[in-house]
């Protein structure tokens, strides 16, 4: 099974913070975004899935982050064998030159054509190219470009955190 993933769902796999990310159909904040990534990478690992980065996502993960950590993040991803930084290719680029149907080419002006091969359109042609059976992401621009092409489009919403454990006896109030 081959998971492609975009820049939020790396975000919480290799850096994860508590900001930002909602439910993708109920914009209700997600809760314990850190634990479902681990989860989703351990889920992965458990059914001999490869976890697809683009290109485009490693990048624009690595603005928001300083350069002398780079390498240590490419070297997480690096050895893992569930992780694969996958390319935009010429087999991408021909899927990302087709994502744009006769009606949308016809309201798109020769100018504006470059503008419209950003990145969302590289993420899903690379989708294509490698044939994911998953594109997970919680942006919904991807998310709509990827379910117009017939790709399963998930979410960390989709994968539960591990289950909390209460403790069975409190503490003692002497300790």
């Amino acid at each position: 099974m081959r998971l492609l993933v975009d820049t939020n769902i790396l975000i919480q796999i290799l850096a994860p913070n508590k900001t930002g990310l909602t439910h993708p159909e109920t914009n209700a904040v997600l809760e314990r975004v850190g634990e479902r990534a681990q989860a989703f990478v351990s889920e992965a690992e458990r059914r001999n899935a490869l976890i697809l980065i683009p290109t485009p996502v490693l990048s624009e993960f690595l603005i928001g982050v300083e350069t002398s950590k780079y390498q240590e993040y490419l070297d997480v991803l690096n050895g893992s064998a569930c992780f694969a930084v996958v390319d935009f290719d010429t087999a991408a680029a021909i899927e990302c030159a087709q994502l744009p149907d006769r009606k949308e080419l016809a309201q798109i002006s020769p100018g504006q054509v470059a503008n419209k091969l950003k990145y969302d359109r590289q993420i899903v042609g690379i989708a294509l190219a490698t044939m994911a059976d998953e594109v997970w992401s919680h942006d919904d621009s991807l998310r709509k470009i990827a379910s117009s092409r017939d790709l399963a489009v998930k979410s960390l919403a989709d994968i539960e955190p591990p289950a909390v454990q209460g403790q069975m006896f409190p503490p003692d109030e002497d300790t």
